[in-house]
């Protein structure tokens, strides 16, 4: 690997949380989506978090997680001071404050490294049909599954 090649991005998830087991060092990574529902605009939304996995990568940088409203507009930045790595590859969470989401549309991440942008990745935040209680993360029009008697079918 030539010094200044970018690392390679492996994991680039959105999700409710993610932490690390202290027995064995895996990841635990709860409640991934694309798709925030909610009932009203504007809303403050929480909890996301943004899982990174990063190969080829050494540390010792700043690693910044920008989040952009469906105008391109800045909503949130989060960053960090990577340490140095002794191996290659990294991973870790970012936990972000409670987002406001003023309207409906597409809202991107962006993942950059030392000031460079290495991927992005989109989401979408619509507004609940009204009659869904309880039905979060439901897209309209489908049926969360009927539950059967237990006998045979």
């Amino acid at each position: 690997m030539r010094p200044s090649a970018p690392p390679q991005v492996n994991s680039f998830i959105l999700c409710d949380m993610a932490f690390q087991q202290a027995m064995s060092g895996k990841w635990c990574i709860i409640g991934t989506f694309g798709v925030i529902w909610v009932r009203e605009f504007p809303v403050m939304h929480a909890p996301l978090t943004v899982f990174i996995g990063l190969s080829d990568f050494q540390g010792d940088a700043m690693v910044q997680v920008n989040v952009r409203d469906p105008d391109s507009e800045p909503v949130k930045s989060i960053r960090a001071q990577i340490p140095r790595i002794p191996m290659s590859m990294a991973e870790f969470a970012f936990a972000f404050p409670p987002l406001e989401l003023k309207r409906p549309g597409t809202y991107t991440l962006e993942l950059l490294v030392r000031g460079e942008l290495l991927t992005v990745r989109s989401f979408r935040v619509e507004k609940a049909p009204e009659n869904a209680p309880g039905a979060q993360g439901m897209p309209p029009g489908m049926k969360p599954p009927e539950l059967g008697d237990g006998g045979p079918a």
